[in-house]
């Protein structure tokens, strides 16, 4: 079945309603787990929603662990971030980006991964709480997808927690992922990425008047392309969202293996580092260990 997202504010940003569990035996039987239709619209509006890409027991282990891995690293712009949270030791996060429905998903969008194979790209657990603003309206800079320019990928986004229309959630802007919107790119290639109502109020106000902020449950994942511009979306004041505990997520950002690394950054040995050569061959050029290949099937 194939349901309209229940926001408000718009109609163009579809949602898939098919169930899917998330467990290794139900994983090797989802080569296309979205539907064709939906395939198409994100190739044309760059942006969906899967609704229970994540479920059962997977999903109740990753809302148990999210407590953990938010004492690890408080940073201001949320109430929590880790980065490579499939590094931290903390159950079940390198299982959800290797060995569940969100490859699966990865793998049907990215065709040449059947090819190249798939690789995690880099990998983040987020939460929202009170007065937190967030990130403005950007895409990942060099650190956050540390490919070379040109390059494609996926960014999936899973909620942990409910999100609803008081906030904390993802906000995207459907079809801005074009060559149309260069211009924003480039506002922010050189300032903050966080900044660009203050850097562009023009391209800020073009991008608010496309937004979409969908609301999720639970293991629902709103997926986008590498270039689709995005931005949290704050707890509106006075909201019992807002004195709540939170929103936790998490997200996976996926690529094959011939992406290219050149002129992003990564932190090797403890020191940031250009990087250089193809994701594929990452190990042997002296960035071990800094990126995650997918498994080809679930042990």
């Amino acid at each position: 079945m194939r349901v309209i997202n229940p926001s408000p504010s718009s109609l163009r940003l579809r949602v898939a309603a098919r169930s899917v569990n998330g467990t290794h035996s139900d994983y090797k039987t989802m080569s296309c787990i979205i539907p064709d239709e939906q395939v198409f619209e994100y190739r044309e509006q760059g942006t969906i929603v899967v609704k229970n890409l994540l479920s059962g027991d997977l999903l109740e282990r990753a809302k148990r662990s999210s407590t953990a891995l938010e004492e690890k690293i408080p940073v201001p712009t949320f109430e929590s971030l880790a980065m490579d949270a499939w590094k931290q030791r903390e159950d079940p996060f390198l299982e959800i980006a290797t060995r569940s429905p969100l490859v699966a998903a990865a793998r049907q969008l990215i065709p040449e991964s059947r090819e190249e194979g798939l690789f995690v790209l880099k990998d983040a657990f987020f939460k929202s709480v009170g007065a937190n603003q967030g990130c403005g309206w950007h895409v990942d800079d060099k650190f956050f997808w540390p490919a070379a320019p040109n390059t494609s990928g996926i960014n999936i986004w899973v909620a942990l927690d409910n999100v609803t229309s008081d906030g904390g959630g993802l906000a995207v802007a459907p079809g801005s992922h074009t060559s149309e919107f260069l211009g924003a790119r480039d506002a922010l290639a050189n300032g903050d990425t966080c900044a660009l109502a203050q850097i562009s109020p023009e391209w800020n106000a073009r991008l608010e008047a496309m937004r979409e902020t969908p609301t999720l449950q639970p293991g629902d994942a709103i997926i986008h392309t590498r270039y689709m511009f995005h931005r949290s979306d704050p707890f509106r004041d006075g909201s019992d969202a807002q004195r709540g505990p939170g929103v936790a997520r998490y997200s996976v950002r996926y690529v094959p293996g011939s992406t290219r690394l050149d002129g992003g950054f990564g932190r090797v040995d403890g020191e940031i580092t250009k990087l250089t050569g193809t994701i594929r061959d990452a190990n042997t050029n002296g960035f071990h260990g800094l990126f995650l290949e997918v498994p080809l099937s679930t042990p």
